[in-house]
C-alpha cells in the first residue's frame, strides 16, 4: 500500500507492524504525535486493520507536511467487498476545520476508486457530526438515504438513492 500525498498531508500506510504497536497503545518512533493524537477512537479504528491483515486496503496517518506532525487518521474498514470499501477519518480537535478531513478523504477515495474491482466508496458519520458530513459533501460524496441512527454516504457506483444534502 503506498503512502499518498496531497498538498498539506501525507498520508502515510501503516505496517502490520507499526498497526499492531498503534493498536497496543505504544509509540511509533518515526513519528510524532500532535497534541490528542491518537484519538479516543483510534484503537478501534486500527483494530479493524489489525484483524483483517489486508495492507493494501489498510490504515494511514494523516501527517501534517508542514511541521510533520500526525494530526489524525483514515483507513479502510476491510478489504473490497461487491465492489465497495468504506472508509473511517479523525482530525484531532487542534487541527479541525482547516480542511484536513476533507483533503485526506478526497485522496484516499481517488485511490481506492484506482484500484481493479473498486467501484464505490462508502462512509457514516452520526447524525450530528455536521462537520463530517460538510467534509465527505466537499470531498464529492453524496449523501444516501438512511436510518436515524447515522448518516450514510458514497462516493462512486452506489445504487440507493440519493437524499437531498441537509446544511
Amino acid at each position: 500500500m503506498p503512502d499518498l500525498t496531497t498538498p498539506r498531508l501525507l498520508l502515510h500506510a501503516l505496517t502490520l507492524e507499526e498497526g499492531e504497536a498503534l493498536h497496543a497503545g505504544e509509540p511509533l518512533d518515526a513519528w510524532t504525535f500532535a497534541p490528542g493524537y491518537p484519538l479516543p477512537d483510534t484503537r478501534d479504528g486500527v483494530g479493524l486493520f489489525v484483524r483483517h491483515r489486508v495492507v493494501e486496503f489498510g490504515f494511514y496517518l494523516a501527517v501534517r507536511r508542514d511541521d510533520g506532525l500526525v494530526i489524525g487518521e483514515i483507513g479502510f474498514a476491510g478489504p473490497p467487498t461487491n465492489g465497495a470499501v468504506t472508509i473511517g477519518y479523525a482530525i484531532v480537535p487542534g487541527a479541525r476545520g482547516r480542511g484536513y478531513a476533507t483533503e485526506a478523504i478526497a485522496a484516499l477515495s481517488a485511490w481506492a476508486l484506482e484500484q481493479p474491482g473498486v467501484h464505490e466508496v462508502r462512509a457514516d458519520t452520526l447524525p450530528d457530526n455536521e462537520p463530517s458530513a460538510r467534509a465527505l459533501l466537499r470531498a464529492g460524496f453524496g449523501e444516501l438515504e438512511s436510518p436515524e441512527h447515522v448518516r450514510r454516504f458514497t462516493l462512486g457506483g452506489g445504487s440507493a438513492e440519493r437524499s437531498t444534502p441537509s446544511g
